[in-house]
């Protein structure tokens, strides 16, 4: 059975946006101020468990528009090329 981990969205209050991702087995979070920081943490983190993760999205009420659209877009980028590697 997959590991939940959350992936949170969150405003940094200094103009930006990053990801609250918690590993809930382990009660472990980290913060990630980058898709490709939170690619990395993602890695290293469902590593322990071969990788049988599932990543529940969330947000923030206070999240703007524009910042939900850029990760959104972001890892639709990422989900892709991962597809195309396959």
């Amino acid at each position: 059975m997959a590991v939940e981990f959350r992936a949170n969205i969150e405003e940094d209050y200094a103009g930006g946006w990053f990801i609250r991702l918690t590993d809930t087995l382990a009660q472990e979070s980290v913060s990630c101020g980058s898709i490709e920081e939170f690619s990395d943490h993602i890695e290293s983190m469902g590593g322990k468990y071969a990788n049988d993760i599932k990543v529940v999205w969330s947000k923030n009420s206070d999240v703007t528009s524009e910042h939900f659209s850029e990760v959104y877009h972001a890892m639709e980028k990422i989900k892709s090329e991962i597809g195309s590697e396959g």
